[in-house]
């Protein structure tokens, strides 16, 4: 019997401000909308944005919950999102002042280049394309 292989996951991750993060995203780091709810209070209750396929959804999470972080905290959840291009995203990113590359474009040993971002809620999202061959670090092995 073989395993069915998923089409595709779609984390719906829970902010204080919807509006704030679909901001950040479409405005600032070139998601596309696909999708939003408006609430009665005229504020997005979700929305679902998508960059090279790959989507998300945030939603408003109920009542007051400590979703949103100060600048230097991160939650401890990372997104890792797949690109066309990693070195020409990385390059329209540090161009723009809202955008804190947590950490560099480097090529990692399990065969992705990748960089990172903080979204405004301290998430970390990581931007990769895989570019060459697993090879673990020396004393590790692939099972």
């Amino acid at each position: 019997m073989s395993k069915a292989t998923p089409k595709a996951v779609m984390p719906i991750i829970a902010v204080e401000s919807v509006d704030e993060v679909r901001s950040f995203y479409v405005d600032v780091l070139g998601f596309d909308h696909v999708m939003g709810v408006v609430g009665k209070d005229g504020k997005f209750d979700f929305c679902t944005v998508v960059k090279d396929g790959a989507r998300i959804m945030f939603s408003r999470a109920p009542g007051k919950t400590p979703t949103k972080k100060s600048a230097d905290a991160q939650q401890p959840v990372a997104i890792y999102f797949e690109v066309a291009d990693v070195v020409a995203y990385h390059a329209a990113l540090q161009k723009k002042r809202d955008v804190k590359i947590t950490d560099p474009l480097a090529l990692q040993w399990w065969g992705d280049k990748t960089f990172k971002v903080m979204d405004p809620c301290g998430y970390e999202l990581w931007f990769y394309q895989t570019v060459g061959e697993v090879t673990p670090p020396e004393g590790a092995k692939i099972v």
